[in-house]
């Protein structure tokens, strides 16, 4: 492992566990086994470090979005594979689930990461306005529907975290269909 990927790994863990302000760049360098001085090498400060945490984080979430580009199956199956593929990313990855949580509305993550991530993920929003021109799901604000997956998200993950691995499937099954029932038209 990196020095960078260290810094980065101790960086996500206290941020999670003592929040931003009381995680110090020191805290962070001890954490990592590295010299004070090396998280700036990588990061010019603590709010670029976060932003990048973040950045990173979101991306790897996301790199499930490929599923909708899959015609063969239809809208229903793709989000169920994406619901799937996200819940499960989350219960595998709970201190990144943590953090993503946290720091999703945090004011320490600048408009610009915010932009650069909203330009990435509008594939998604593009299917899902298209799934609604198309009759499938609700009529509602694309931020709206995010809004509710987002938190179904959240109530799934935190909810496995506490259960057998062996209820897992059966459970994000069953919170794919209550999210279906509550989005589709």
């Amino acid at each position: 492992m990196t020095k960078k990927e260290k810094i980065m790994r101790s960086a996500i863990k206290l941020f999670c566990s003592l929040g931003f302000q009381n995680t110090s760049t020191t805290k962070i360098t001890k954490d990592a086994g590295v010299g004070t001085g090396t998280l700036f090498l990588y990061f010019k400060s603590k709010d670029e470090l976060v932003n990048a945490l973040y950045a990173d984080v979101k991306r790897e979430m996301m790199e499930f979005h490929h599923v909708f580009a899959d015609q063969t199956y239809s809208f229903k199956q793709q989000l169920n594979l994406f619901w799937q593929h996200i819940v499960m990313w989350g219960v595998q990855n709970p201190v990144k689930f943590k953090f993503m949580m946290h720091f999703k509305n945090s004011p320490y993550i600048s408009q610009l990461t915010v932009q650069e991530l909203q330009e990435e993920n509008q594939f998604v929003e593009k299917v899902m306005n298209q799934a609604i021109k198309d009759g499938i799901l609700i009529d509602q604000p694309f931020e709206f529907l995010i809004s509710i997956f987002t938190s179904q998200f959240s109530a799934i993950t935190q909810y496995l975290s506490t259960q057998e691995a062996n209820e897992h499937e059966r459970m994000i099954q069953i919170s794919f269909d209550v999210l279906w029932n509550g989005i589709k038209k």
